[in-house]
């Protein structure tokens, strides 16, 4: 699926290649039936969440878009028909319902499937799966941003004639109740009930919903308008040469990449959200993003994305046994964007010719909040030339916070990525205590300060509390040992959540400074008189190679980074990294990790007249500019 990058318009991309791939996947789902394989792995597994709606979604827009045969629509209704009996939830109903209403708008539906076979989807395809209607509609166990794909369901439904109106604009309203509960004028979406984790699909959402809005003829409410124009403003800022899209967080990697088509898309296609040279920039970005798509994230080996060899990894809600449905969802996606820039007017323009002045003309530093109160969370996002830095600091809630890609660093691909489901730590300090515990600096920010000065950007903040982080860290691949624990506290409403663990009496101060070529963290801590540290300890994870390591770090003769130094932190050491999948990336296998480790002396752990015991360490990482 690799091709040539050519400066032209997103259709020559779309008809060129990505149909193609479409055309293709719709004859092998034809003709390998419920045995179908990929790459090995059975289609249809039961780990295979959401296949059945997928491939309705994917079968219908190809029979009808695509292929326009009469062979074409016999063989979609077989296949629907094959799926119809497959469990169906969330997503997959979701994904197979707008199938169905494409079918419908094109007056094929009745023709294309059966009475029986539409009979058991109208049971199966039903929102109130997930959601409890006599409970205020609140989501039974699942996060926040299913509201949207239950009020997705719920409008599908009523534009099929299933169900009456109504239902739809409740939850509707009670994911607008979420929002203005936990972000109000902010208008970026906590996954969680207060946690603080705001990540990709914080910044997704209000496309997905402006999309279905926009399908389903609907007007946009302003909320979800200024939601939708921040979210399309953070991607603006992330356009790049690489077609690199979000870069932290879960479900990143090809998910990253559609993150940024899908909201600059719907973005362009809502009136008013963009300006013309806006549109501009987000276009030529754009087509950048389904370049990368097309050269990089499908293996033509495989017959697949791939996302999962080679020394690529996801978490583990996008396994391998999602091989499938990976496929047709993210084919779809890019599909979904292409038509929103058509209806911009943009499908069929060339590539702008002046995308790499728009580039360096972009703000070079911009911090952006997405929530206040007892703790802030917010992004930085800093250019450099090429280099583009995603500093998060967010929480990532009880599931989240401690794995390697919600850590409090600064993020690029391909450049300094996290090992999503792995817990190294990295570029955060680790106290390793007398008593057992490990406590790192990554929940309890607050007073989140950004400044630009004199050619620099700097951002503080401070750490109310430490987190005791359990059996969290990894030390030379396996976990190690530590008293794992929680506690529930309130969060910034009257619901609770389940938050880390507090150490109490351990604080700290950060402030990261970024200027041309380096990005230095420096930080302040004090523990209580009876809070003793053992061993403080520092993690590198990186792609570069060829290292060379001296008395306070290690310098790189090949990679983007060029060299990283730690003070206060001990002497370093580097390894070559396993190939057990725990040094494994979204975008490949890391080359080596760099560790500092000091053993504290009893006289480090000395008090002030206050009872407290002050530590300084700092860090300074070099990167070669491109």
């Amino acid at each position: 699926m690799a091709m040539e990058k050519k400066d032209g318009s997103m259709r020559r991309i779309v008809e060129g290649k990505l149909c193609p791939v479409m055309e293709d996947l719709f004859d092998r789902v034809w003709n390998g039936g419920l045995g179908l394989k990929i790459d090995g792995t059975p289609a249809y597994n039961e780990k295979a969440q959401f296949v059945g709606g997928k491939v309705i979604n994917q079968a219908c827009y190809t029979a009808v878009e695509l292929l326009k045969t009469e062979e074409s629509l016999e063989k979609l209704g077989d296949m629907i028909r094959m799926v119809s009996d497959m469990p169906m939830e969330t997503w997959g109903i979701l994904n197979g319902i707008s199938g169905l209403y494409r079918l419908e708008k094109a007056g094929l539906l009745k023709r294309v499937v059966d009475e029986e076979t539409l009979g058991r989807l109208k049971v199966s395809m039903d929102w109130r799966t997930f959601v409890d209607v006599k409970n205020h509609y609140a989501l039974i166990h699942k996060p926040t941003n299913y509201y949207g794909v239950a009020f997705g369901i719920a409008r599908h439904r009523e534009l099929l004639g299933w169900e009456p109106e109504g239902h739809s604009i409740h939850l509707l309203n009670r994911l607008m109740e979420h929002i203005d509960q936990y972000s109000g004028e902010l208008c970026f979406m906590d996954e969680t009930p207060g946690e603080g984790r705001f990540d990709r699909y914080s910044i997704l959402v209000p496309s997905e919903l402006t999309s279905q809005l926009l399908d389903t003829g609907w007007q946009v409410p302003e909320k979800i308008r200024n939601m939708l124009t921040k979210s399309a403003h953070i991607f603006l800022e992330l356009a790049d040469e690489e077609g690199q899209g979000f870069s932290y967080g879960r479900s990143i990697g090809a998910y990253g990449d559609t993150a940024a088509l899908e909201v600059l898309s719907a973005a362009a296609a809502l009136e008013g959200v963009l300006g013309e040279d806006e549109k501009e920039l987000a276009y030529g970005y754009s087509i950048r993003l389904l370049e990368h798509m097309v050269d990089f994230w499908y293996d033509t080996d495989m017959e697949s994305v791939n996302m999962w060899e080679k020394g690529r990894k996801t978490d583990n809600y996008r396994n391998k046994n999602r091989i499938l449905g990976e496929n047709l969802s993210l084919c779809m996606q890019m599909v979904n964007s292409f038509e929103h820039w058509e209806r911009a007017g943009y499908g069929d323009r060339d590539f702008p010719d002046d995308y790499g002045r728009r580039l360096e003309e972009l703000r070079p530093y911009l911090y952006v909040p997405f929530a206040g109160g007892a703790y802030e969370r917010g992004l930085a996002i800093v250019r450099d030339g090429r280099n583009i830095w995603s500093l998060p600091l967010i929480n990532g809630g009880q599931k989240y916070y401690d794995k390697d890609p919600y850590m409090p660093v600064p993020f690029q691909n391909l450049v300094l990525e996290g090992v999503p489901e792995h817990h190294h730590g990295q570029l955060v300090p680790q106290f390793w205590m007398e008593d057992g515990e490990i406590l790192m600096p990554l929940a309890y920010m607050t007073r989140i300060t950004p400044k630009e000065e004199a050619g620099k950007f700097s951002v503080t903040c401070r750490f109310e509390s430490l987190c005791r982080m359990g059996e969290r860290i990894f030390v030379n691949g396996q976990k190690e040992a530590a008293d794992s624990v929680t506690d529930n506290s309130v969060a910034g409403g009257s619901q609770e959540a389940q938050r880390p663990k507090k150490a109490e009496g351990a604080r700290g101060e950060v402030r990261y400074t970024f200027s041309q070529g380096k990005i230095k963290r420096e930080d302040v801590f004090t523990f209580d008189r009876e809070m003793k540290v053992k061993k403080v300890r520092l993690v590198f994870l990186t792609y570069s190679e060829k290292p060379c390591v001296g008395e306070n770090g290690v310098e790189f003769g090949e990679g983007i980074i060029s060299a990283m130094k730690a003070r206060g932190y001990g002497s370093c050491s580097f390894k070559k990294a396993a190939e057990d999948g725990s040094f494994d990336t979204p975008h490949g296998r890391l080359s080596g990790e760099a560790v500092w480790e000091r053993e504290m002396e009893v006289e480090d752990n000395k008090t002030d007249e206050a009872g407290r015991m002050k530590l300084e360490l700092s860090w300074e990482m070099e990167y070669r500019r491109r």
